[in-house]
């Protein structure tokens, strides 16, 4: 199996998760049972570390 390939993030990925996030549009991706509400307004730096987990490989 071929191994997935990822560029860093630019500036302009980070605005276009926020903007996603600001939409609502990730909610489909949520548990029913998940709260809508009282989470943190995301940061470049949230953002960030979001990527970066999001892009860890996981071993095995």
């Amino acid at each position: 199996m071929a191994e997935p390939t990822t560029t860093p993030a630019t500036v302009g990925d980070v605005d276009e998760l926020a903007a996603l996030i600001r939409a609502g549009r990730f909610w489909r991706f949520v548990p029913e049972w998940a709260p809508r509400t009282g989470y943190a307004e995301p940061t470049p730096d949230i953002l960030r570390a979001v990527e970066v987990g999001l892009l860890r490989r996981v071993p095995g």
